[in-house]
């Protein structure tokens, strides 16, 4: 029987030659720090990530992977740590995936599909079989990725994660011990902030692109804040068109 899709591998050797395995030298680890603050834009102290803690997680449980050229160059990264639930109900240890940043040149090449297949193997070693990582819930190709790709549900939803306004995210639940083939899924086609309820399952319309006007972004996050507070996980996440996707939503 061949592999499931999203089965964990410790090591993948892509058809563009890039190797996606675990980073452990030092130049590679500051290889990793510069293309995460590249990729993500950021220039300030508090948005710092250095080698030193990089191989810390290294020792002690964490997950440090890339995907690396011939030429020993890092061009995707992706870590996290060991974490404990603490949900009184479901006791469990999982792979808590702080971040995964892959460069412009390669995005959309599923290259992001096998760090995380790396990471859970990773992770696994350590005695997890569920892997949680947060994102922006109005950024649609990555629900799409998480929710479609991966198969994991967005179970949690925290407004202002980060502190600040506007930095709403979402928590998704990969039990990657347990992987499943994609699922073939149907979405209505919706308008943007429209909602559709049909018994136990909710559809929401948003825009494929992160919207730019604030106030619509601002109506979008408090829409989908009420769905979790009602009660519903995010399931999918597709594109019905090329300005329009559509989330899914099941109670419980």
């Amino acid at each position: 029987m061949p592999d499931a899709p999203n089965a964990p591998v410790e090591k993948l050797t892509l058809s563009s030659g890039l190797t996606v395995r675990e980073l452990t030298n030092y130049g590679e680890l500051k290889q990793a720090c510069q293309l995460y603050r590249g990729v993500f834009g950021y220039t300030g102290e508090d948005e710092s990530l250095n080698p030193r803690l990089l191989s810390s997680l290294l020792t002690h449980s964490g997950s440090v992977v890339g995907a690396v050229d011939t030429s020993g160059t890092v061009l995707a990264f992706a870590y996290g740590w060991t974490a404990v639930s603490t949900e009184p109900d479901d006791a469990h240890i999982y792979h808590f995936s702080q971040a995964a940043v892959v460069s412009s040149t390669l995005q959309g090449q599923g290259v992001g599909r096998s760090l995380k297949q790396v990471q859970a193997a990773v992770a696994a070693r350590a005695g997890s079989q569920r892997m949680r990582w947060t994102y922006d819930p109005l950024l649609a190709r990555n629900g799409h990725f998480n929710l479609d790709v991966l198969g994991a549900t967005g179970r949690w939803y925290t407004p202002d994660a980060q502190g600040l306004p506007g930095t709403d995210r979402i928590t998704v639940d990969w039990n990657f011990a347990d992987p499943q083939a994609e699922p073939v899924q149907q979405s209505p086609q919706l308008a943007v902030s429209q909602l559709q309820q049909e018994g136990e399952i909710a559809y929401l319309g948003l825009p494929a692109a992160k919207p730019v006007d604030p106030d619509l972004a601002a109506s979008l996050r408090q829409q989908i804040r009420e769905l979790f507070e009602a009660g519903y996980v995010a399931t999918s996440c597709l594109r019905t068109d090329p300005h329009t996707a559509v989330y899914t939503y099941l109670k419980g």
